[in-house]
């Protein structure tokens, strides 16, 4: 009887001496992760992983040291954890003309910016300056230099306020002439100004050539590529003053007249 106790009690021993063993080896695997994880984020709070570099894409109104101060980057910040990518969006989003901006962490050091930009595309007069607006009609600034891009005459402009559309009371008027001017883009025709004060709008090519008819006469025959090729047999004959008068997308007529009506 008092040789099964003593075994008894040995048992004992040997269970609470591997207890000590785990609680020593489960101690020793957490210092050992432990020193791996500050290991690590030592490294990442490094200089290895400062910003040093920046890139720039998609840009063509703002040049890329504008774009980096519109976006107030801070040059030697830690990329990973100081750097906050979607307060540099939001810096350069309160500009009309970014439509939309990404920015990426390129490791080590890298930010880049992809930027889709908004396009100039009409000036309408107002008052003493013009305002300069995209294809969807968005006013993007405000300026007393005439813009060299397609001026919109005949328009009364009943709110404007940058970053947002133009309301004006021709606003059919205005939607379908935006349309026409972003045909024209990849239709290869330019438009000088265009008058939109009556039903019937004025194109004027030059200042002495212009295209007359509704704008969605005007926007058919561009599409068709109608239009660019009644302009182009003229300009081959030494035509460059006269009226081109729409009758639909596929009837166009010319006179040597000077057409204001």
């Amino acid at each position: 009887m008092a040789d099964r106790g003593l075994e008894g009690i040995q048992f004992k021993e040997i269970d609470r001496e591997r207890k000590v063993h785990r609680k020593k080896h489960y101690f020793l695997r957490f210092l050992a992760v432990a020193a791996v994880a500050a290991a690590v984020y030592f490294f990442l709070r490094s200089s290895y992983f400062s910003v040093k570099h920046f890139e720039v894409e998609g840009n063509s109104y703002y040049t890329d040291k504008e774009v980096l101060a519109m976006a107030k980057v801070s040059e030697g910040e830690n990329i990973i954890f100081d750097t906050k990518l979607s307060e540099l969006e939001d810096n350069l989003l309160k500009d009309p003309y970014f439509r939309e901006v990404e920015a990426h962490r390129k490791l080590p050091s890298t930010i880049k910016f992809t930027i889709t930009e908004r396009t100039q595309t009409a000036a309408v007069k107002y008052g003493d300056s013009y305002i300069v607006m995209d294809e969807d009609g968005t006013v993007l600034r405000r300026t007393d230099i005439m813009p060299e891009i397609t001026l919109l005459t005949g328009l009364t402009i009943s709110k404007m306020n940058v970053g947002e559309k133009l309301e004006a009371e021709e606003a059919t008027s205005l939607s379908v002439t935006l349309r026409m001017l972003d045909a024209m883009r990849e239709g290869d025709i330019y438009f000088k100004k265009i008058d939109v004060s009556k039903v019937m709008i004025r194109c004027y090519i030059y200042d002495t050539f212009l295209v007359k008819g509704t704008p969605t006469e005007i926007l058919a025959a561009i599409r068709s590529g109608e239009l660019q090729k009644v302009v182009a047999t003229l300009f081959a004959q030494d035509i460059s003053r006269g009226t081109i008068k729409m009758g639909g997308s596929d009837y166009m007529s010319f006179s040597p007249d000077i057409d204001s009506d």
